[in-house]
């Protein structure tokens, strides 16, 4: 997937907008849809800055693996307090969390 696609999909997979993302990380809409269109190349400074409210790091970022999971720092929340938890408790929290994500799929 190509710099500019990755970039997109992870700010549409965080549920930031353009706007959002310019006031965090001090980069202009413009610029920032520029480079989601492909028109322009960030600096690594500027993709630095572009990443960081995404909550990811550069090395993250160009890692070819798309089988890596990166988690958002809520979700970083939530393994960590999953990672506290005895085995029985963990399933309990997995069954309800597969329950609450099917019932939010219905119709």
């Amino acid at each position: 997937m190509t710099l500019n696609k990755r970039l997109k999909k992870l700010r549409n997979d965080r549920g930031i907008s353009v706007y959002r993302l310019s006031t965090l990380s001090d980069v202009s809409q413009n610029y920032i849809r520029a480079v989601e269109k492909g028109k322009s190349q960030p600096s690594v400074y500027i993709l630095t800055k572009l990443l960081k409210p995404l909550g990811m790091s550069l090395s993250e970022f160009f890692r070819d693996d798309e089988n890596i999971l990166f988690p958002s720092p809520y979700e970083k929340k939530l393994i960590y307090a999953a990672r506290r938890l005895n085995e029985h408790k963990s399933e309990i929290l997995l069954a309800l969390a597969e329950a609450l994500g099917e019932e939010h799929r219905k119709p």
